[in-house]
């Protein structure tokens, strides 16, 4: 069953106390992620954090306008053909005892984050995941976010299976999409082919694991960073270093 989420919010825009600059920046992130990483969820949720502090403490960061966008990235690049329980997914590439330690370490970090991790639901191909979110990003990069952290909620906090068309419509619809345009995109091809080459291009370009973060373009992150690092690499873009 569907349970109602309220998400964080993508952008944040509390008061801040420092002296205000005159100008106005643009400061893009791209998250390449998969919407069945665990860790994926984590590394957002740093990134909120970091953005509010950004917007808290660093001068004239109130003002600034930092988009957020998810890129696709496929785990398994062969999609399965059915679900399986999450423990009997973890089993297939770790011993009982490795399983039993992932699940605790990402509990215990997943609680730091505000996550209720659970492991006892099914998971499946995450490729009707990625077609929500690239409807989604034609709408614009905060509706993009609520249907990306609405997607981690269901699968790891609530136990729904993500791969199911009835699950992907319903977190489209609760994010604030139609219900007949999302049935229509998912029961298309459309952006197919443009989400696999991402997916492609981002492994080509080096990636091989997520979360990847690539702040204003340039700046590259691999894994769930935290607060701080991710703070550092906004502040460099915002003074123009280079990385």
């Amino acid at each position: 069953m569907i349970v109602p989420l309220n998400p964080l919010p993508c952008l944040t825009y509390p008061k801040t106390r420092h002296k205000r600059r005159n100008t106005m920046a643009l400061i893009k992130i791209e998250i390449i992620s998969d919407a069945i990483c665990p860790w994926c969820y984590i590394g957002y949720r740093n990134l909120q954090k970091a953005i509010s502090l950004y917007r808290k403490t660093y001068p004239g960061g109130s003002k600034d306008i930092i988009e957020v966008w998810w890129k696709p990235y496929f785990i398994d690049q062969e999609p399965p053909k059915e679900s399986i329980l999450i423990q009997d997914r973890m089993l297939r590439r770790m011993d009982p005892k490795m399983v039993a330690a992932a699940q605790t370490r990402l509990k215990r970090v997943g609680t730091d984050a505000g996550i209720r991790f659970k492991f006892g639901g099914y998971i499946g191909s995450s490729r009707l995941a990625h077609q929500l979110l690239y409807l989604a990003a034609r709408e614009g990069s905060e509706l993009q976010c609520r249907v990306s952290e609405l997607l981690f909620h269901y699968q790891f906090e609530e136990e729904t299976d993500i791969s199911q068309l009835d699950t992907v419509i319903a977190v489209g619809v609760q994010a604030g999409l139609r219900e007949d345009d999302v049935r229509e995109w998912l029961a298309s091809s459309a952006g197919v082919a443009e989400m696999e080459a991402e997916a492609k291009k981002a492994r080509a370009d080096g990636v091989t694991g997520v979360p990847h973060f690539v702040i204003g373009g340039k700046h590259h992150m691999e894994g769930a960073m935290d607060m701080s690092e991710l703070f550092e690499a906004f502040v460099a873009v915002r003074e123009g270093q280079s990385s």
